[in-house]
């Protein structure tokens, strides 16, 4: 009864570890699609959109063009060893032996990179290789100068009529040069990244790599990276959008106090701001005024018995009523209860005011500008 028993739970898990082969295999046979990327990352330039992606597939199998196919050695070793991509190329007619003897551009002295001829007579869609030459006795300093050298030097080709507009690399140093990935990943993505963004030729860059777990690791680390790069520039445009935003203040100048206390708040939050007499230059107080209410997207009036009492103020309300259609926002900001006079009626009774009152003072004023920043 035991050796059956045994029997029994040898054939299960035979059956199980033979189903859970075949779902690998399946998974292994997904995930090498050489047209379709595991993750891909759109970049908005002033160069216009670009991408970068990721490939898990061999080199010899991808069916895009590369205009520029990334390498790396230690110096000056070239040699076709098995499992790297220089066997690939070399079974497929690229000798990287022979194309560093004449390259196109090279820089190994003292930069340990160079750029091939065009290639002519291979299978591969290949137009060139790129290579970069780690220096195996100090490799962290070579690994960021190395990288960063190289990309500067597909520039400087690119902008000499070199051809390109599709970069490809792998993986670099973490195959038979056996390059802690941690290392090598955060300057090449940052350089990839910084690279699109400063190359007006390049469009894409495909990151080739046939070793499914180191695929999904630059798949992780770019996804980190954009995330933290698309926060940085929401960060910034939200910065020059607030920058650009200027916020006119209506007030008497009985109440210059108030427009001082505010004026602060509203700069130290990043707007700009215009208030008299503090921005009236060169200039009558007419014609700064029109072109500053003309300028603003927003416009505040400090509204209190004094201000009901200003033929000015009432002057710069009619003029910010006319530019309602070009959407500049009405802030009024009621410093007391009085009444509204009928001139003042007339425009402000549709709009929306918060008031300022009752004390504390300083807290409402913090309430009033944190409710036209949360508005840019």
């Amino acid at each position: 009864m035991k050796n059956n028993s045994f029997g029994e739970s040898l054939h299960f898990l035979s059956k199980k570890i033979n189903k859970k082969s075949e779902q690998l295999l399946i998974q292994s046979e997904k995930r090498t699609d050489v047209n379709e990327p595991l993750h891909a990352i759109k970049i908005n330039t002033k160069y216009g959109e670009k991408e970068i992606s990721v490939y898990a597939a061999d080199i010899a199998s991808f069916k895009g063009n590369i205009d520029v196919l990334t390498t790396s050695a230690f110096i000056h070793s070239y040699f076709p060893t098995p499992k790297t991509i220089f066997e690939a190329l070399y079974h497929h007619g690229i000798y990287a032996e022979e194309l560093a003897k004449t390259p196109e551009i090279d820089l190994r002295n003292p930069a340990h990179i160079w750029l091939s001829k065009k290639i002519s007579g291979s299978r591969l869609k290949i137009l060139r290789i790129g290579c970069i030459e780690f220096d195996h006795y100090n490799l962290k300093q070579s690994i960021l100068c190395a990288i960063c050298s190289y990309f500067h030097m597909l520039d400087i080709a690119s902008s000499h009529g070199v051809d390109m507009e599709t970069v490809a690399l792998p993986l670099l140093g973490s195959g038979s040069q056996h390059i802690d990935t941690n290392l090598i990943i955060v300057p090449l993505i940052n350089e990839c990244l910084s690279f699109l963004q400063r190359n007006p030729h390049v469009k894409k860059i495909y990151f080739i790599e046939k070793n499914p777990d180191k695929a999904d690791f630059i798949c992780n680390y770019m996804k980190r990276s954009y995330n933290i790069l698309h926060e940085s520039e929401l960060k910034i445009e939200a910065s020059q959008k607030k920058e650009k935003t200027m916020a006119f203040i209506s007030h008497s100048s009985k109440d210059k106090r108030i427009a001082d206390n505010l004026c602060e708040k509203l700069e130290a939050r990043g707007l700009r701001v215009w208030y008299a007499p503090r921005d009236v230059k060169n200039t009558t107080y007419s014609e700064a005024i029109t072109k500053a209410i003309a300028d603003s997207s927003y416009f505040i009036v400090i509204l209190s018995e004094n201000s009901f009492q200003s033929q000015h103020v009432l002057n710069e309300i009619d003029l910010a009523f006319k530019k309602l259609p070009n959407r500049i926002k009405f802030k009024p900001l009621r410093m007391d209860d009085s009444a509204f006079e009928p001139s003042f009626q007339y425009y402000l009774t549709r709009q929306q005011w918060m008031d300022a009152f009752p004390p504390p003072l300083e807290e409402r004023l913090i309430e009033f500008v944190d409710s036209i920043v949360s508005d840019v």
